[in-house]
Parts: C-alpha cells; structure tokens; sequence
C-alpha cells in the first residue's frame, strides 16, 4: 500500500513537471511571435507632414505711452513762483505767456553786466582809436616821467660821489638808487602808453582786450537769458499735460514746472527681452491695447531699436537685459494719453505662404539640419535647409517637398533605414505665439 502510495506521487511529480515546461514553451512561442510582429511592424513613431502655409509669430512686450514732441519747462535760479496762468488740458499756443517767477536780482546782475561791457569795449576803443588830445597828454605824461627819470639818475650820481667821499651813509645811496629804479620803471611804461597811443596796440595787446569785451558781451546775454526764463513761454503749439508747482512755491534750480507736447502724437517706449531682440527691425506691425481702453486695439510700427542692451528693473527687485525699442502709433490714437502702460504685440515674423513642419521634427547633427522622413514605412534621414523659426513651425527651404511625412521626436534610439509604424494619437498642432 505505501509502495503504490510513493509510486502515485513521483507520477504525479513528473506530470507537474511536465505542465510547467509545456507552459514556459507556450509563453516563449507567444513571446517570440509577438516580438517578431513588432518587428515586422516597425518602431511606433508620431508624424506629421511637410505643409504649405502662412505662418506669423508674435513677439510681445509692456511699454508706456508718451508724447513725439514735448517741452518741459524748469526754472534756472531758485526762485518764488509768481503767477500760473494755466492748468492741465489747456491747449497753447506759441510765444504763449504760461507763468512768470520772481525775477529775484536778476535785473540787478543785468545792469550790472552791461556796465561792465561798456566799460571793457570803451577801453578797447580808446587803445584802438585814440583821440588827438589822449596822445597829447600820454605825451606829456611820457615827458614828464622822463625828466624825473633824469633827475633821479643825477640825484644817484651826486648821493653816490658823496658816499665814496665818505660824506653820506649806505643807506641814503641806496635809497637814491631805489629812487631812480622807480623813475626808470615809470618813464618805460610811460614811453610805452605813449607808443600804444601813437602807433595802437600789438596784436597780442589788441587779442586780449577784444577777449575781455566778448567775456563781457557773454555775461551780458547769460543775464538777459536768465531773466527772460522768469517769463515761462510754450515753443510750440499744443496742450498742457502737467503742471507740478503752485504760485507762490518755492522751487529750488532745476524743477521741472510744467509740460506741454502735441497730445495727437503719440508712440510707445517698450523694452525686450535679449533673446527675441534680433528678431525685430524697424517696419515691424505692432498691435497695441491698454487696460484703460480694453475695447480697443491700436496699431503701431517699429520706429527703432536700440543698438544696445541695458539693464531694466523688475518686480522682484532683479534685474534683467532688455533692448530698448521705439513703437510708433498709426492711425487713430483716440482715447490714448501720455502715461498710460501699453500691451504690445510685435509680428515678427509674417509670411503668406511657407513650406513648413512642427519645429519638433528637425534635429541638429555637427551644425547640420535633419529630419526623418517616413517612406514606405522606413525612416530616412534627410538634410534640410531652414529659414524662419516660429514657436511651433520651422520653415523649410529645402531638402523636403510640400505633403512629405516626418517623424516628431525622433529620439536617439531610431537609425536611418529602421522600419517604423505611424501612429495616430497625435494632437493637431495650431500655430501661436511666442511670448517674452
């Protein structure tokens, strides 16, 4: 009985055994089948076609809005405003009286600086055209300073004879000698006077005192400017849009007091971002909304770019480069004013007609654009020549023809030749903007 026992269950054992290897050869059957399937079917890849289309793409950027032409107004001395005879929203005109400051002493450093210029072009003047009666007495004043020079010098003789006998001391021979120095020195620049008078002045002498004049006609127009700017006058035609002092303030030198422009024109300064600055010129289309107007939408042009970058504050306290640009407005500007913060939207690029595909199908390989392309279920790879990038289309110039399907996301793993299988689970790409 335990024999028969022992013997079922080593037949039993052997059946199990059996069970488990025709299993595993059942899986390895399956397995092996199913891995040649997928390799006759090829590697699963997304594609999409080579397509001919417009494409645009945006760029955009923050800017404010401020006037084309202007006119700030300061005062030049620290002075009292006396009177304001206009308010914000006031249209002027040129020439037009808008307030007047306490001229303080002004007039005073005028008059002042007028005297001084005829005295500094009387003096030029008497050098230059002496009257007959000046020479007469600038002779006699040489005639006289050289007789003294004269009896100076016999004085010295007669005082020196006297001290060699013994007779006078040092110090009366040398105040003999000293009184004939002087004589000597005036006499010379009597005979000179007499010389200039005579004959004018050197070229040196007449440079200087024409120097002296046109110092003093200087002075004289600096004091009239200054006087004038008491009177605040508008340069131009247009309307006031601030005016930031109140008669009767003290205002330190250099406030600004008041602004005038021409409300009817209007552009926008903006800064953007290094990245996307090679990518706008001047002629670009700009569309351009304002929160105060949020119906609207303005159009613009780039005016220019700058052909430097600077560093722009932001929000958190950082920094960032930017490139300053400038947006002129076209068209109607109604409901604009200077001031307000803009929203713009900078077509930078705008084509009618383009070969493109989506910018994830093109590769890069030692400087060398590819893409594969899928023929007959076999992904080849294909040189390219590329022209504009948007944020989702590359265009292509050459080396793909419009309906060519190429393979999205290659990844490193997929050779050329290799047998692939399209899928269809990939969204429909819309073509949309890049933003800062």
């Amino acid at each position: 009985m335990q024999l028969n026992l022992q013997r079922l269950r080593q037949i039993s054992g052997k059946k199990t055994l059996a069970g488990v290897l025709i299993l595993g050869l059942i899986v390895s059957v399956v397995a092996l089948n199913v891995a040649k399937s997928k390799k006759q079917a090829g590697i699963p890849v997304k594609t999409a076609k080579a397509e001919t289309k417009p494409i645009q793409d945006n760029v955009f950027a923050s800017g404010k809005v401020r006037l084309t032409q202007k006119q700030e107004l300061y005062n030049y001395t620290s002075t009292t405003v006396r009177e304001l005879f206009v308010s914000p929203g006031d249209q002027v005109h040129t020439g037009q009286v808008l307030g007047l400051l306490d001229p303080v002493d002004l007039e005073d450093k005028l008059n002042e600086a007028k005297v001084n210029f005829n005295v500094q072009e009387s003096n030029l003047n008497k050098v230059i055209y002496p009257r007959d009666e000046e020479v007469a007495q600038e002779r006699a004043h040489y005639q006289r300073a050289e007789a003294d020079y004269r009896n100076a010098q016999k004085e010295y003789e007669r005082t020196k004879a006297l001290f060699e006998q013994g007779a006078i001391s040092t110090k009366e021979l040398d105040e003999a000698e000293l009184e004939m120095t002087v004589k000597e020195a005036e006499y010379k620049s009597a005979g000179e006077g007499l010389k200039m008078k005579e004959t004018g002045p050197t070229s040196h002498e007449r440079n200087s005192l024409q120097a002296q004049v046109e110092q003093a006609r200087l002075q004289v127009e600096q004091a009239e400017k200054n006087l004038n700017r008491t009177v605040l006058r508008a340069e131009m035609d247009g309307v006031v849009t601030a005016v930031e002092v109140m008669a009767g303030d003290f205002v330190q030198m250099g406030t600004r007091l008041m602004t005038i422009g021409n409300a009817g024109q209007l552009e926008v300064t903006a800064g953007v971002s290094e990245a996307d600055s090679g990518r706008l010129k001047p002629g670009q289309k700009v569309k351009i909304t304002a929160a105060a107007q949020p119906n609207r939408e303005y159009d613009g042009m780039i005016q220019s770019v700058s052909p430097a970058a600077v560093a722009a504050k932001t929000a958190e306290q950082g920094s960032q480069i930017e490139v300053p640009v400038i947006v002129k407005m076209v068209g109607d500007i109604e409901g604009l004013r200077p001031g307000y913060t803009v929203d713009l939207s900078i077509t930078a690029v705008d084509k009618e007609s383009a070969l493109v595909v989506p910018y994830e199908s093109v590769m890069e390989k030692e400087g060398v654009k590819q893409v594969f392309v899928v023929e007959n279920q076999v992904a080849k790879l294909r040189d390219v020549v590329i022209g504009v990038d948007t944020a989702l289309f590359t265009e292509i110039l050459s080396g793909l023809a419009e309906g060519d399907t190429v393979v999205l996301n290659p990844g490193e793993q997929l050779k050329d030749g290799d047998r692939v299988h399209e899928t269809t689970d990939q969204p429909p790409v819309q073509e949309g903007a890049k933003t800062l």
